[in-house]
């Protein structure tokens, strides 16, 4: 699983809630990799309600408002919306099933049902941030910066139109990769994300070690890059001996 947005749930920790998706899951005796994604989206929902109650039913609150928000509603509803929204990725496969399948679980604090998983099409990778770094490096664009273009004033011509120009300057996205390539693709697309943030003026939301695993087949979760427990020890020794 792998997670983006919401830092937290309140008192319980994103390792407790895995450990316990894992527990429930082999307790109801799953078969598929889908009903895991069913089940992470059930549990993470209970969680995240339950640790954010009142804010959530204050934004709903301010929705509901519609047109009778003044300015200062909906400043404070974006900014509750922003900051109680994200997702997370779940992928993989279950038991002796050798069929690999990805999903896309995404909240928000409108919603009033646990989301839906969306299962991810194999060949057509996804990336998440703030702006999309590397949508702009694969496509010459990304899709909100597409969107405002289409819906200015100042853009006379077609959809189409548009596509056709900014696709002469992609550089399009790798597909059928093997699997050392793909691992140096992912690598290398995280590692630009966190330079292209950390030079810009926005705020420097993504950092620190990168970590890369993969499910393969054949093989269970293997980590191929990933820091050690005691890396931040490490690192505080490192810089008493070498100030």
């Amino acid at each position: 699983m792998v997670l983006w947005g919401l830092g937290s749930l309140g008192n319980k920790s994103y390792r407790t809630l895995l450990a316990e998706i894992a527990d429930e899951a082999d307790k109801n005796k799953l078969t598929t990799i889908d009903d895991v994604a069913d089940l992470a989206s059930s549990m993470f929902w209970k969680c995240y309600t339950d640790a954010f109650s009142n804010i959530i039913e204050h934004a709903r609150e301010l929705n509901e408002k519609g047109d009778k928000r003044n300015s200062d509603e909906e400043e404070e509803l974006a900014l509750l919306w922003q900051n109680l929204s994200g997702g997370f990725c779940i992928a993989g496969r279950w038991n002796t099933e050798r069929l690999l399948k990805a999903f896309e679980i995404t909240f928000h604090p409108l919603l009033t049902s646990a989301p839906n998983p969306k299962e991810l099409v194999l060949g057509k990778p996804k990336f998440w941030g703030c702006p999309n770094l590397i949508e702009r490096l694969t496509f010459g664009i990304d899709q909100n910066l597409y969107s405002r273009i289409l819906d200015s004033s100042k853009w006379t011509g077609t959809n189409d139109d548009l596509f056709d120009l900014v696709w002469q300057g992609s550089l399009g996205h790798p597909s059928d990769l093997p699997l050392r390539e793909a691992i140096d693709w992912i690598y290398a697309s995280i590692y630009t994300t966190i330079k292209g943030m950390k030079f810009s003026h926005l705020a420097p939301v993504c950092g620190g070690p990168i970590e890369v695993a993969a499910i393969t087949s054949d093989r269970p979760f293997r980590w191929v890059h990933h820091k050690r427990l005691g890396q931040a020890v490490v690192s505080d020794q490192i810089q008493e001996e070498h100030p």
